[in-house]
C-alpha cells in the first residue's frame, strides 16, 4: 500500500478528532479568567498531558534530533540536559505564584513589585520572542504536512493557522488542554514506535545493546573539540533558566485545581517526557549507526526521511506526532501571545454603563482577533528564511530568562526602584548584542544576566548602607 494511503487516513482521523474534542470547550459565558486559565480548575491529569504536550515541540523532536543526528552527545548535553535541569526549579516558585491570583505572568511582575511599566514592558517582550518561536511550530507544520500529502508547503502551513490553532485557541486554555491530551499520547506513541521498530532486525535487547556501545565508543570529550563544548554548555544553561522561568510552563501551575495538583504535576512529567527523549535518542542512534545516508537537507525534511525507514505504520505515526507537536506548542503561545498584547500591554477600556457579561464578550472578541493577527504575521515570518529551529529556539529563551529570572527566583535580591530601568537595559542590550553585533544568543546572555545581577547586587548593598 502507498505511503501516502497511510498519511491521508491519520491525517484525516488526527482532523477529526481535534475537531471533535476541542469543540466541546467552547462556552457560551465566559471570563478572562475561564478564557486564559480555565477558571484554574483543571485536574492533575488534563494538567500534566498540556504540560508535557507544550514541552515537546518541533524543537525538542526535529531540531534535537537533526543536532544529535550530526553531532552526537554534544547535542544531548546541550539540549535534553538543559531542558530537564530547568525542571528542578519549578516547585520553588508553585507557593508564590498561586497565591497572586494573577492571569499572566506580566500581572504577577506588577503585583509582585508594583511597577506597570515593568508588566508592559515583559509583556511587549512575550509577544515579540512568541512570534520568533511560532515560526519553528509553523514551518515544521507546513514542511511535514506539505511531505505527506503532496501539497505546497505555503498551503499546508495556511492549514495549521485556520484548522487547528485557530480552533482550538479560539476555544481558550480549556480548548488546548483537551487537544494537548490527544497531542501528548499520539507523541508518545509517534517516539515509542520509532524506537520499537527502528532496527532492521527487529527489536531485541542484544542489538539495542550493540547500539548503545556503538555510540558509547564513540563519546569521548577528548574527540570533541572545545569549540564545540563551549557553545554547547551555554546552550545547556540557556535552556534551563529559559525552561525555569517560561510563562507557558508557568501558567499551568496557575491553572492547575490546587496546589498538591501543581506539585503532582511537577513530579511525575519528568518521566512522561524522559520517556519521550529515551526513545527519540535511541530511534537517532540507530539512524546514526545504520542509517548514516541523509545528505544536506533543510533539518525538517531530514527527519521526514529517517522515517522513511521505519514500516510504513512507525513512520506515519512519527510523523503525526510532529504535527500535533507543532499544534500543542502553537496554540498555547499564541494563547499567552493574545494575552500579553490585550490584558498586559493594551487592554481595552471598560465602559462602566456596559454589562458586564457583554464587556467580557468584547474582551475576549479583540483575544481571538489578536490571535488571528498573530499567527498570520507568524505565518508570512515561517517563509521568510530566518535561522534553524536550534538558533530561534535559543533567540526566544534568552529574552525568557533575561525578562523572569531574577524575578520569579530571587525575590529578595531585587531593588523594586531600579527593576524597570534593569530589565530594559538588559533586553535591549540583548537584542543589540543578538542583532546588531551578531554575537550567538547564549553568549550574549551569559553576559546581560551576568550584569543584570551585578546591578541588583549593587542597589541591594547601597540600600543597605
Amino acid at each position: 500500500m502507498s505511503p501516502l494511503i497511510y498519511y491521508l487516513v491519520a491525517f484525516g482521523a488526527y482532523t477529526i478528532f481535534i475537531i471533535l474534542l476541542t469543540g466541546q470547550s467552547f462556552a457560551w459565558k465566559e471570563t478572562k479568567r475561564s478564557f486564559y486559565l480555565g477558571d484554574s480548575k483543571v485536574s492533575f491529569l488534563p494538567s500534566l498531558a498540556t504540560f508535557c504536550a507544550t514541552w515537546i515541540s518541533p524543537l525538542s523532536l526535529i531540531g534535537f534530533s537533526m543536532w544529535f543526528y550530526h553531532s552526537g552527545y554534544v547535542a544531548f548535553w546541550a539540549s535534553v540536559n538543559g531542558w530537564m535541569i530547568g525542571l528542578l526549579f519549578f516547585p520553588f516558585v508553585v507557593k508564590q505564584l498561586r497565591a497572586a491570583r494573577v492571569a499572566s505572568l506580566p500581572e504577577w511582575l506588577e503585583k509582585r513589585y508594583g511597577d506597570v511599566r515593568v508588566r508592559k514592558l515583559v509583556a511587549l517582550t512575550m509577544i515579540f520572542l512568541y512570534v520568533i518561536y511560532l515560526v519553528i511550530q509553523f514551518r515544521a507544520f507546513g514542511i511535514i504536512v506539505s511531505y505527506m500529502l503532496k501539497l505546497p508547503q505555503g498551503f499546508a502551513a495556511t492549514s495549521l493557522i485556520y484548522l487547528f490553532v485557530l480552533y482550538t485557541t479560539f476555544g481558550g486554555y480549556l480548548s488546548v488542554v483537551r487537544s494537548d491530551t490527544l497531542n501528548l499520547l499520539l507523541i508518545i506513541i509517534g517516539v515509542s514506535a520509532a524506537a520499537w521498530f527502528c532496527l532492521p532486525g527487529g527489536f531485541t535487547p542484544a542489538a539495542a545493546l550493540d547500539i548503545f556501545r556503538a555510540e558509547g565508543a564513540k563519546l569521548s570529550f577528548e574527540t570533541v573539540p572545545w569549540a564545540e563544548i563551549l557553545p554547547a554548555t551555554a546552550t545547556m544553561f540557556v535552556w534551563g533558566l529559559g525552561v525555569a522561568t517560561n510563562p507557558q510552563y508557568l501558567i499551568r501551575i496557575i491553572a492547575c485545581r490546587g496546589r498538591n495538583d501543581a506539585y503532582k504535576m511537577l513530579v511525575v512529567s519528568p518521566y512522561v517526557i524522559g520517556w519521550i527523549y529515551f526513545c527519540l535518542t535511541f530511534f537517532i542512534m540507530v539512524c546514526r549507526v545504520k542509517y548514516p545516508i541523509i545528505g544536506n537537507f533543510e533539518e525538517t525534511m531530514a527527519f521526514a526521511m529517517l522515517g522513511q525507514f521505519l514500516p510504513p505504520i512507525a513512520g506515519t505515526m512519527l510523523l503525526i506526532c510532529v504535527i500535533a507537536a507543532a499544534v500543542s506548542t502553537a496554540n498555547s503561545e499564541l494563547l499567552l501571545a493574545a494575552c500579553s498584547l490585550c490584558y498586559d500591554l493594551i487592554p481595552l477600556k471598560e465602559d462602566e454603563k456596559e454589562i458586564q457579561p457583554f464587556r467580557e464578550e468584547r474582551f475576549l472578541f479583540a483575544n481571538r482577533i489578536a490571535i488571528a493577527l498573530i499567527a498570520s504575521a507568524v505565518l508570512i515570518l515561517s517563509h521568510a528564511g530566518l535561522p534553524g529551529y536550534i538558533r530561534l529556539g535559543t533567540m526566544s529563551w534568552t529574552l525568557v530568562a533575561i525578562a523572569y529570572f531574577y524575578p520569579l527566583l530571587t525575590p529578595r535580591l531585587i531593588v523594586k526602584r531600579i527593576l524597570f530601568a534593569v530589565l530594559s537595559a538588559a533586553i535591549i542590550s540583548q537584542l543589540l548584542l543578538v542583532f546588531g553585533l551578531q554575537i550567538r544568543p547564549e553568549y550574549a546572555m551569559v553576559v546581560v544576566i551576568s550584569g543584570e545581577g551585578l546591578a541588583f547586587a549593587a542597589a541591594k548593598l547601597v540600600e543597605k548602607s
